[in-house]
């Protein structure tokens, strides 16, 4: 399906529900015509009730009247029929006036027939006995002149007397009927007026089921409206043609007193001829401007899309088969698709460009390698490393303890036991750049460490530059690796004068205590949220350069430098990131071009107390070692190990036996289980790991205490050893420190 054709097919659909709803809303608004129209047919019935109430107040009034008339009080029949006949040609709507005698006959009458009639009878003469001052009425056909009539009689008596004689007017309804239906322009309703009994008085107008006056309503629905209306006072009736006639009465019929019912009627197709011509008019209007939008799509999609995407289809295939001179010719159409031309044209000229940055990507993978690679070996080295460090400051402790102390060698041994443990503490950070050594935390105090590192920097600091200090007095205490954050601030401040880019500046380094409520105010959210601790904020400000937004996006990125070409690796930050978090803390930055940057580490505060211990707490000398005979067996694959253990040993005062074999270790064990106390062992050997022997030991004799020892000593190693049933694991390169009160705390373990 082409792309025109598609946007035909969403304008179809588009259109689709606002049509319906307008159709559907056309279609409401013709039920509301025809709801209106039938409302108008039931106050047409209604106000025809309302005149035949007012014919009767009319025809009260005229009795009142006449009843006051002398020539009515005379025993001269002619004469008053006469008088009658006077009258009656003032009020044309009445076919007769009348008197009736109190015993029912006819005394005169304004037709002036000169007939008998005994009306005793007539429910309005028999009404009109019992009533005074008061209209009685009967809706029948008159029988001096057949026509239907609305028989309206009133009593006439002597004061408080007796009755003289009762008036009698015949409102002609034939004549009502038809002066009603003539007043309405066409469409002209029928208008049928029944009694109560649904009998015909008067129909006007001519309609296929027009019955005669005087017969009963034949269709059960309009003889119900008739003698029931319901509330809707509306009603249907349908002929043997089917043609259907709608009717409307009165209503309030139900409460006149006329007992005389008012329906008007129309056929059904004249009640909604104007709402379906309506319907008519606004579906072609909708169907009018549903065509007129198809065709301005047509156009557009032929002018303003077809063209377009084919110039755009037509470069995109000679990009794809290699002819990257390929653009689009301007002008550019406006909108969307030249913004498209625009950018593939673009797209095309970047393609160089993204084939130089892939080849800055491989070498940056490469770079990646190299240092990865560069890790590997400097952990390797670390951890033979270690056996040897072990070994000279384990035989310098030994040399110094066998010297005077005024001895001259003693000054040169203290030296280097000194250079010794600094390569010790070089190794770890080898292995913390290397990733396999974790973060040694401690609690320490921030303000002494920031004062080493900066009093180190001074001797550093490029000429020109200031280093100034904003260090709070109170105590700030921090869980950390000091060696790292050692690292942290010294990135952080030789980055800071770098940025000065060899003018004269100003490095500031603060440090301060951040409440909960001021972290909360500057967005810093680290820690357990559920303990409002302080946080320590530490920062380092320079006067330099500043950072625009785009870089300051990516400045944590490994390898992203802005730096040239061989003068850095984009390591620094991202490192200083990474041991940040690595410490639950948080690391920001706020700058400006031209207006310097300030970096901010967050990190969470521990509180102390007099018990705990900080991180320059006095490690244990060899001399603290005392053993009482005991025996320990020492594996180890090192000789030099092995034969400093050893003497270390024997010096505390324990029976060491040592084996340069696993194999030999688990024959000694083997061979007397019960004669050895303790047992420590090396935990990389070419044999058997110094867990997996502990896990052989420990199946000939459960109870024995066995101690790993190794250059490195991970999460992962902890647990391994833990699920073995080893005692401890200590660090190959502490040794010295650790191992003889690691071995107090198994004989003590042992003994209980």
């Amino acid at each position: 399906m082409s792309l025109r054709a598609r946007l035909l097919l969403i304008l179809s659909l588009a259109l689709l529900l606002p049509a319906g709803l307008m159709g559907w809303r056309f279609y409401q608004e013709r039920a509301d015509e025809i709801d209106q129209a039938q409302r108008r047919l039931s106050t047409v019935a209604r106000r025809i009730g309302d005149e035949i109430d007012t014919r009767i107040q009319g025809t009260a009034q005229l009795h009142y009247g006449l009843s006051r008339a002398r020539d009515l009080d005379t025993t001269d029949r002619a004469a008053c029929s006469e008088f009658l006949s006077a009258v009656r040609e003032e009020y044309p709507q009445y076919t007769g006036i009348l008197t009736i005698r109190p015993d029912g006959a006819l005394f005169c009458d304004s037709l002036r027939t000169g007939r008998q009639l005994d009306l005793r009878d007539r429910d309005y003469f028999k009404q009109a006995l019992t009533l005074r001052g008061a209209l009685a009425l009967q809706p029948t056909f008159g029988r001096l002149t057949g026509i239907s009539v609305l028989q309206i009689a009133y009593p006439v008596h002597d004061g408080d007397g007796p009755l003289q004689y009762v008036l009698l007017a015949s409102l002609n309804l034939d004549k009502f009927a038809a002066e009603r239906q003539r007043e309405f322009l066409t469409p002209r309703p029928q208008l049928l007026l029944v009694d109560r009994q649904g009998g015909v008085l008067a129909w006007a107008g001519d309609g296929p089921n027009r019955q005669a006056p005087g017969t009963p309503i034949t269709d059960r629905a309009l003889l119900r409206l008739a003698t029931q209306p319901n509330g809707s006072a509306v009603a249907e009736t349908v002929d043997a043609q089917g043609r259907v006639q709608v009717w409307a009465t009165d209503a309030a019929q139900v409460e006149r007193c006329s007992g005389i019912h008012v329906l008007v009627g129309l056929p059904k197709a004249d009640l909604v001829a104007a709402a379906n011509r309506r319907l008519v008019q606004d579906l072609s209007f909708l169907g009018l401007i549903a065509l007129l939008l198809f065709i301005a799509m047509w156009v557009l999609a032929e002018l303003g899309i077809r063209r377009p995407v084919g110039r755009i289809t037509e470069v995109a295939r000679q990009l794809g088969g290699g002819r990257l001179d390929a653009r689009i010719p301007g002008p550019y159409p406006r909108g969307e698709l030249g913004g498209l031309m625009a950018v593939l044209n673009s797209t095309a000229n970047s393609l160089q460009r993204q084939r130089a940055d892939i080849e800055q990507l491989g070498q940056q993978l490469r770079q990646s390698q190299k240092l990865e690679a560069i890790g590997t070996l400097a952990g390797g080295i670390a951890h033979d490393f270690n056996n040897i460090l072990g070994a000279i400051l384990g035989n310098v402790a030994l040399a110094r303890d066998d010297l005077a102390v005024d001895h001259p060698a003693e000054r040169s041994l203290a030296q280097i036991e000194v250079a010794a443990s600094r390569a010790r503490d070089l190794v770890q950070q080898i292995l913390a750049f290397s990733r396999q050594q974790p973060p040694a935390l401690v609690t320490l105090s921030l303000r002494p460490l920031v004062e080493d590192v900066l009093g180190m920097l001074q001797v550093a600091l490029p000429p020109g530059i200031s280093l100034n200090t904003e260090l709070a007095d109170s105590p700030l205490h921090v869980r950390a690796d000091a060696t790292q954050l050692h690292r942290v601030l010294t990135n952080l401040c030789a980055n800071a004068w770098q940025s000065l880019q060899g003018q004269s500046g100003q490095v500031t380094v603060g440090l301060a205590l951040l409440s909960p409520e001021g972290a909360k105010a500057a967005g810093v959210a680290i820690g357990d949220p559920s303990v409002l601790a302080p946080i320590a904020h530490l920062w380092v400000r320079d006067s330099g350069c500043g950072i625009d937004e785009a870089t300051r996006l990516r400045i944590f990125e490994p390898f992203f430098t802005t730096k040239p070409a061989g003068s850095g690796t984009g390591l620094g930050l991202s490192v200083v990131h990474g041991i940040v978090l690595g410490h639950g803390g948080a690391l920001t930055v706020d700058s400006r071009p031209g207006l310097g940057s300030t970096f901010h580490v967050y990190l969470p505060t521990v509180a102390v107390d007099a018990s705990t211990p900080l991180a320059d707490a006095v490690t244990l000398h060899p001399a603290a070692w005392s053993g009482q005979g005991q025996r320990v067996l020492y594996v180890d694959d090192d000789e030099v190990m092995k034969v400093l253990v050893e003497r270390l040993l024997a010096r505390a005062g324990y029976r060491p036996v040592c084996h340069g074999s696993v194999q030999q270790a688990l024959a000694a064990v083997r061979a007397d289980p019960a004669s050895w106390d303790v047992v420590v062992t090396d935990y990389s050997m070419p044999e058997l790991s110094g867990v997996e022997l502990a896990r052989q030991l420990l199946a000939i004799r459960p109870d024995l205490q066995v101690i790993v020892i190794s250059g490195y000593v991970s999460d992962e190693l902890r647990l391994a050893a833990r699920a073995s049933g080893v005692r401890e694991v200590i660090q190959k390169q502490y040794t010295l420190e650790e191992l003889g009160p690691a071995i107090q705390r198994a004989l003590g373990a042992e003994a209980r």
